[in-house]
């Protein structure tokens, strides 16, 4: 049996030589370079679209209270509703509701601020402060008053919304400094030098006396 040979062409080989080291010389596609996020800006604005998205049922819940809207209050409290008021005193949704409809029950302005948003699930965890300024009445002699304080509530998710389901609230009181005599020509008024009980990175409360050098 005879080996059939094929006829060699020695400028292929060097034809071949040239290629494959062009091919090893020339730069790689280089990829687009993706800008590197550290996670800080990721986190600030998945916050902020929590925040904003608490807010707006809450908005709706100040509005309900103000303007004494029963179906309102029923669309942002659920059935299960629990309520731990300033006073330690527990109501539901419906007892919420009966108060808020009665024929003497106070008017008043009602304003709930979101500070922090933790979601779990289908659950959200809310801290914030609230202002809640009652109207006063010459026929009543009730006159005006007004509340500040903090809040936590738990939200769960229903019918593509929020709906909250637990919220307990304390009253923030002026501090009251004893045993410092008025000096003469001094204010009456203290400043509350306080941030609603929340206390973010980077604010400072300092009084003037601290400011001042000795």
């Amino acid at each position: 049996m005879t080996m059939q040979r094929f006829p060699s062409f020695p400028g292929l080989s060097i034809l071949s030589t040239v290629v494959v080291g062009f091919a090893l010389l020339s730069p790689l596609p280089c990829r687009a370079q993706l800008p590197i996020d550290t996670g800080q800006s990721g986190s600030a604005a998945l916050m902020s679209q929590q925040i904003a998205e608490i807010q707006s049922v809450i908005d709706r819940w100040d509005e309900a209270v103000t303007q004494h809207d029963q179906y309102g209050l029923e669309l942002v409290l659920a059935p299960q509703y629990i309520d731990i008021s300033d006073t330690g005193q527990v109501t539901n949704r419906d007892q919420q509701i009966s108060e808020m409809m009665m024929k003497d029950a106070p008017r008043l302005t009602f304003t709930q601020k979101v500070v922090s948003v933790r979601i779990v699930g289908d659950a959200a965890v809310v801290n914030g402060t609230y202002d809640r300024a009652y109207q006063g009445s010459r026929l009543s002699r009730i006159k005006p008053v007004e509340q500040k304080g903090v809040f936590s509530q738990v939200y769960v998710r229903a019918r593509n919304t929020w709906e909250c389901i637990n919220s307990q609230r304390t009253i923030i009181q002026e501090p009251i400094l004893k045993g410092k005599k008025k000096s003469a020509g001094e204010s009456t008024e203290k400043p509350l030098n306080h941030d609603l009980g929340f206390h973010l990175p980077g604010l400072h409360h300092s009084s003037s006396s601290d400011a001042q050098p000795q």
